[in-house]
């Protein structure tokens, strides 16, 4: 697995439907550079240490890795190299669609963001990879509790009583600031640009009986997402947590009404409040599998900041924490 907490959170949930139901157990190898962006290994406290086998698996091509600010671009990833790489190597592949000939031989299932593909995985393959699917299986979700409670952690998927004025916007900045730049070296990262704030205010115009006085946002970089809303009419107050996200998690699972999108983090989030029996809206998000456990989601279709916005840059600068 790779990507940041949420996205792993999102990969020990297929890991644990798929050894529900190969009835054998699983183990995760971690790489913290593989999407172009540094994220550590964050969900030891999550797992026995018999479940991993590798929490840190370099990447082909890839130097002087140490010090690397979490959540900023690597710009010395080999993909963003004219030189040809390993790395580079399998980017082609991807490219003329060869790399399921490679998956197969090495009795590898891709579940590429699909809930069927998961659904389908047998005693055949070996491994499963990413990127992993969303999924609201109710065994999942109570083993997922079990961990969080283990750990003396506050848990999302535990079936609370709402916050019934509650409405939380998550607003995912951060490393999409360089999504433009991105782009012109290869397609192989996370192309998604930043939503447009006034899609934020036609989805608060939606929702009947809202408290304009209890809308949250919650962002990787919530002084930034706040004037952003700002700009949309929205005064939305910040909610952070000084960099702990599974606090942020928590505090949106408990929301009536969550607005998020594509985001590891709002998908995750998105599978907690279904849970918990909020209302969901999520944008630029439309399952390849529509999930009929998904009853309390809206998927609505969004407007992106243009790419010459001043906001995007390679090299941006982050909020503290």
């Amino acid at each position: 697995m790779a990507g940041g907490a949420a996205a792993q959170c999102l990969g020990l949930m297929n890991a644990i439907y798929a050894s529900n139901k190969l009835h054998i157990p699983f183990k995760i190898s971690y790489y913290p550079y593989s999407t172009g962006t540094y994220w550590p290994f964050a969900l030891n406290f999550l797992l026995n240490p018999s479940e991993v086998l590798d929490s840190s698996v370099p990447t082909k091509g890839l130097k002087h890795s140490d010090n690397l600010q979490i959540g900023r671009i690597i710009n010395t990833h080999p993909l963003f190299k004219d030189t040809y790489s390993y790395e580079k190597w399998l980017s082609t592949l991807r490219r003329f669609k060869l790399e399921p000939l490679l998956q197969v031989s090495r009795r590898e299932l891709a579940i590429r963001s699909s809930p069927s593909r998961l659904m389908k995985i047998n005693q055949f393959f070996k491994s499963v990879s990413g990127g992993f699917a969303q999924i609201n299986d109710p065994a999942v979700n109570r083993e997922m509790n079990l961990r969080f409670e283990k750990s003396n952690m506050q848990s999302p998927f535990t079936n609370n009583t709402l916050n019934k004025n509650l409405t939380v916007i998550h607003y995912r900045l951060g490393d999409k600031r360089a999504t433009p730049a991105q782009m012109k070296h290869t397609k192989d990262f996370n192309t998604d640009l930043i939503i447009d704030p006034e899609s934020y205010a036609q989805v608060l115009m939606q929702i009947k009986d809202l408290e304009i006085e209890s809308v949250y946002v919650v962002s990787d970089e919530p002084n930034t997402a706040k004037k952003l809303l700002s700009s949309a009419g929205i005064n939305a107050k910040t909610y952070s947590s000084a960099g702990n996200i599974w606090d942020d998690v928590y505090f949106m699972s408990q929301a009536k009404n969550f607005i998020g999108t594509k985001s590891q983090v709002s998908q995750l989030v998105n599978i907690c409040v279904e849970n918990n029996h909020g209302n969901s809206y999520m944008l630029n998000f439309l399952p390849k599998n529509a999930s009929l456990r998904f009853t309390r989601t809206k998927y609505l279709k969004t407007k992106f900041l243009e790419p010459d916005n001043e906001i995007y840059s390679l090299d941006f600068s982050l909020e503290t924490n």
